[in-house]
């Protein structure tokens, strides 16, 4: 019984809101128009990959780094057949910035928002919490930017847009308010998961069925994996931050923020730090890494030399963002 009480219901309803919001959205054909008509704006290559990647970033904040790189993977391989972009490396900070920015609110990740729920914080608190963190962070990824590709100027060509459904996207707009409200603990998680699904249902039809749901069970079979395993965490309980960043690179930072949160004792930014910074390092540190090198192999049938590099550069960054926090934790 103590494994069913260990499910986190109110999440995994928010989650399942989360992913059928943003599917409804990506359906209506806005995102096409908004990628078309933001190339227009850019005529470097590095301008446009950093476009990119504060737009994953900062999308990954509203709708968790999982969802965004849904959406923003797409986009990039989209705007490569605008123009002559090389979106290789764009996508890999794409998944480094989904992670490390979107850590910034209780949606960013779903690690975070599992450890809002626990801890009881305001939003407010939550962001303030994670800025210096997050701030660190942009560093890295700037310093990223510049040393990782040479600027160059983008020759753009011509692409049929697919139709646009205003309908959809007011409809997907509306479902992921929702979703807010309920992170602000106005509306209660099953409502924004029964207007979901019917909104799903309505305007998906077969589509509802190919979204990708796996961070539901990953999330499930965590939360009940974790309890078992819980007993065997306590002689290592004396450093969560440490401990979690080393715990994620094995089981992801998602079912190590599950298995310390116990152990927090209150101090919940040592954890939320040491669970966002573990999301760096191994492919399945963080499920966004696994999900960004799926999408990314999927959509473009690209360089099958990504994965090595996706998993170079993101242990440079664990270095990075792992010494970052400690200083953050032992000065601020």
């Amino acid at each position: 019984m103590r494994f069913l009480h260990a499910i986190d219901l109110r999440l995994l309803l928010v989650l399942f809101a989360l992913l059928v919001s943003v599917e409804i959205l990506r359906a209506s054909g806005m995102l096409d128009l908004f990628v078309a008509r933001s190339v227009a704006h850019f005529h470097s290559t590095r301008g446009f990959a950093c476009a990119l990647i504060a737009f994953g970033g900062i999308l990954a904040t509203l709708v968790t780094n999982d969802v965004a790189l849904f959406v923003v993977i797409p986009i990039t391989i989209i705007a490569s057949r605008f123009t002559d972009f090389d979106v290789e490396d764009a996508v890999v900070l794409e998944i480094i910035a989904a992670n490390l920015i979107g850590c910034l609110t209780p949606l960013g990740n779903p690690q975070n928002l599992f450890l809002f729920h626990r801890s009881g914080w305001s939003a407010a608190h939550f962001v303030a919490t994670m800025s210096p963190f997050v701030a660190w962070s942009l560093i890295g990824i700037a310093l990223a930017v510049v040393l990782l590709g040479r600027s160059r100027p983008m020759q753009r060509t011509d692409v049929a847009l697919p139709p646009r459904d205003a309908r959809a996207a007011m409809v997907g707009g509306a479902c992921f308010v929702l979703v807010l409200l309920e992170v602000a603990r106005i509306v209660p998680a099953w409502v924004a998961a029964a207007a979901a699904l019917v909104a799903g249902i309505a305007l998906l039809r077969r589509r509802m069925l190919r979204i990708d749901y796996s961070i539901l069970p990953i999330f499930l079979v965590a939360f009940v994996v974790v309890e078992a395993l819980r007993p065997l965490a306590r002689g290592i309980e004396t450093n969560v931050y440490f401990a979690s960043i080393a715990a994620s690179q094995i089981i992801s930072n998602v079912p190590a923020a599950v298995l310390f949160a116990p152990f927090a004792r209150g101090d919940w930014r040592a954890l939320l730090y040491g669970v966002n910074a573990g999301g760096c390092g191994t492919i399945v540190a963080s499920l966004a890494n696994l999900l960004g090198w799926r999408i990314y192999a999927r959509e473009s049938n690209r360089d099958p030399h990504f994965f090595r590099r996706l998993t170079a550069i993101n242990a440079a960054f664990l270095a990075w963002i792992a010494a970052g926090g400690w200083l953050l934790l032992r000065w601020l």
